[in-house]
């Protein structure tokens, strides 16, 4: 197969958006300030499981604050927390980065970012970050770290973007299309949640 078939091959397959995010709570996961945020966490995890756009997830066993994807890493940029029940990540899949707005900022994830700085550290890091990959391609912690460390280090680019500036799957500067994250924000909110 020539160079020109590759890239002919590369640029048709479908992509998905990862999406990593990252925050450092203010206290232990069983402290009472964080509890708010912890009894959070299933309802948030289904409202994402049935959000249109949604594809996966890595799952966190709430119990033992372990990620099925493998053991999460801060990224470097970070400073280390005094332990890693103070650690919240997530890692996903969507079909666009509409679908992730969609529930980021509506439902319960929506009313529970209202509150996060009751649980969280405030941050001068990027506490998400957005790319896109193949279909087929696993995603990991290591990739989602080097991802938002290239994104802290050299802003936004086709590399690792945020909604205020994203990029398409081509690797084209963008705009985040609102009036497509209203009307999955209103599909979402008619899914039952089970």
């Amino acid at each position: 197969m020539t160079t020109h078939q590759h890239l002919v091959t590369f640029l048709a397959m479908p992509f998905k958006l990862a999406f990593m995010t990252v925050g450092v709570m203010r206290e232990a996961v069983g402290h009472a300030q964080v509890q708010g945020f912890v009894d959070r966490v299933p309802g948030v995890y289904q409202a994402a499981d049935t959000s249109d756009g949604f594809h996966a997830r890595s799952i966190r066993d709430v119990g033992t604050w372990l990620h099925s994807w493998g053991e999460i890493e801060l990224p470097a940029c970070f400073p280390a927390p005094p332990s890693d029940k103070h650690i919240a990540m997530t890692l996903s899949l969507w079909r666009d980065l509409e679908s992730v707005a969609a529930f980021s900022y509506h439902g319960p994830h929506g009313e529970a970012l209202t509150k996060r700085r009751e649980w969280f550290e405030k941050s001068k890091f990027p506490e998400y970050a957005a790319w896109w990959v193949p279909a087929d391609h696993a995603i990991n912690w290591k990739e989602g770290n080097a991802r938002l460390e290239h994104l802290h280090f050299n802003g936004p680019s086709a590399f690792s973007f945020n909604f205020a500036h994203p990029f398409d799957s081509g690797g084209n500067a963008t705009r985040l299309d609102r009036e497509a994250v209203k009307m999955k924000a209103a599909l979402n909110a008619k899914t039952p949640v089970s």
